[in-house]
């Protein structure tokens, strides 16, 4: 298995990815290819996968650098808790992993290649939202792990976002919690 950048040949095998992952529809064709665009600042993209020898995509870390984005899936952030500007701070929009794959330490990897492009790229930290009803809450888990701290909790946080949410159906009624990473003690 390698960890690469992911490229536009990449979108129609990425969509049966998250559709199997995370929900049918939960992101089109449309919206992955707008989602590598904004991952890429200065060519330097900020986006991976994880994929197998056999050319199956394994993993997905979706992220965008400083100034290429303004709003998470679910548009609720609280920047005025944090303590650095919206513009020196960066993204973290969605991982997933492959059954197949989970557990073994992929996460971190796909997550650390997105941190080095944002170091390249000046970032001071980044944000996420953490799904807080993951399984044996291995989203905010993980992220713990890597030294995101929380910053507030969004309840309903995708019920907005038109697909079919592999825990609980449509509307997807999950917690989203807000978590940040401040690069290099930059708090």
């Amino acid at each position: 298995m390698l960890i690469r950048e992911f490229y536009p040949s990449d979108i129609a095998a990425v969509k049966k990815f998250t559709d199997e992952s995370i929900g049918l529809n939960y992101y089109s064709e449309a919206e992955l290819q707008e989602c590598l665009e904004k991952s890429i600042s200065a060519d330097v993209t900020c986006s991976f996968l994880l994929v197998a020898d056999s050319g199956e995509i394994l993993g997905l870390r979706l992220a965008y650098p400083p100034g290429k984005w303004n709003k998470g899936k679910g548009s609720k952030l609280r920047p005025d808790l944090w303590n650095i500007p919206l513009d020196k701070t960066a993204y973290f929009q969605s991982l997933f992993l492959s059954n197949k794959v989970q557990g073994q330490g992929w996460g971190p990897k796909l997550s650390e290649k997105s941190i080095e492009a944002f170091h390249k790229l000046g970032a001071l930290g980044i944000v996420t939202h953490a799904w807080k009803e993951s399984p044996n809450n291995s989203s905010i888990r993980y992220l713990s792990k890597l030294g995101f701290q929380s910053v507030t909790t969004h309840p309903e946080y995708w019920i907005d976002v038109d697909y079919e949410c592999v825990r609980d159906g449509k509307p997807c009624r999950c917690t989203a919690e807000e978590m940040i990473y401040y690069i290099s003690g930059a708090q």
